[in-house]
């Protein structure tokens, strides 16, 4: 007598049908995990556009660079001249 039952019944027969069993076990725990995978990529696909869309519709303007020319110097030597005063660039109106 073995631990599959009475004399006759189990031996290859039991084998058989816990590898089948078994092999049923392993092939969905492997497709829970699949399913499991894809789930936690597309949170995260979805949840880093929210975050860019959120930045860009929160993020404060930035400001407006314009650069303008200074006219020749009439002379040959060429003077760095300090402004007197800095003013923080204009803001655009609010809409």
């Amino acid at each position: 007598m073995d631990f599959y039952g009475p004399v006759g019944f189990g031996g290859w027969v039991g084998h058989a049908v816990m590898t089948v069993v078994s092999g049923l076990f392993a092939l969905a725990s492997l497709l829970v995990v699949i399913g499991l995978l894809f789930l936690f990529v597309r949170f995260l696909l979805v949840a880093t556009r929210a975050a860019h869309l959120y930045v860009a519709k929160n993020s404060p303007p930035a400001p407006a660079v314009t650069t303008t020319t200074a006219p020749l110097a009439t002379s040959t030597v060429v003077t760095a001249v300090k402004p007197t005063s800095t003013r923080p660039p204009k803001t655009p109106p609010a809409t």
